[in-house]
């Protein structure tokens, strides 16, 4: 999971870290976030994007070596040869529309491999971000 710690929102929760040389290259070309099993494209030591044969448009995170997010591309359309942020380390694709529902701004410090402690679950469901599950399945009726 993606964690935005300034704002104690999610930004992903089922992140995809590019880090082969095809999955690198290839993006988000020929996809959609729509029925993905991923809701962000990570990219480790990576500064510079394209969205040349992209068909959807995205949201950029661009994450410098602090963690800090130093800039930000919303809704950059299909067919944009070269978006460029030199301080950063790390870029972050999105569905169009993430940052801004997220309140995500520059300058905000991030987790890019968050995992919900019950500590930190208790904390989110006081401020109403996330709600309580209910169990459908019983521990007696699993056999556990």
């Amino acid at each position: 999971m993606i964690l935005n710690l300034s704002k104690k929102k999610y930004i992903s929760k089922s992140p995809f870290y590019a880090t082969s040389l095809i999955q690198r290259t290839r993006g988000m070309i020929g996809r959609s976030f729509d029925g993905a099993p991923f809701d962000a494209m990570v990219f480790g030591n990576c500064n510079t994007i394209h969205s040349l044969f992209m068909s959807i448009p995205i949201d950029v995170l661009f994450i410098d070596m602090g963690n800090n997010i130093c800039d930000m591309r919303q809704a950059l359309p299909p067919w944009v040869f070269m978006v460029r942020c030199r301080n950063a380390f790390t870029t972050i694709e999105l569905p169009c529309g993430v940052i801004n529902t997220t309140g995500t701004e520059i300058g905000d410090k991030v987790d890019l491999s968050s995992e919900l402690t019950m500590e930190f679950e208790r904390e989110l469901r006081g401020e109403k971000i996330i709600s309580p599950v209910e169990s459908v399945i019983s521990f007696k009726e699993s056999g556990k």
